[in-house]
């Protein structure tokens, strides 16, 4: 993704990876499709407390 400009990388104590204004338009452009991957791979196959417990985690992070 860096080779074709979606993402500029920052080594300082980690890794920051932060979409690039062309990164930000090919994510708009796939979204709809990106979604229902997600629903359809993920987020459908957990119940609606393993969803709560997710996302609490997630926050954490």
């Amino acid at each position: 993704m860096g080779k074709r400009g979606l993402v500029t990388r920052e080594r300082a104590g980690g890794v920051t990876v932060t979409l690039t204004h062309t990164g930000r338009q090919a994510v708009t452009a796939v979204r709809p499709g990106l979604d229902a991957a997600v629903r359809r791979h993920f987020t459908d196959k957990l119940s609606a407390r393993e969803m709560e417990t997710l996302s609490s985690v997630l926050r954490r992070l």
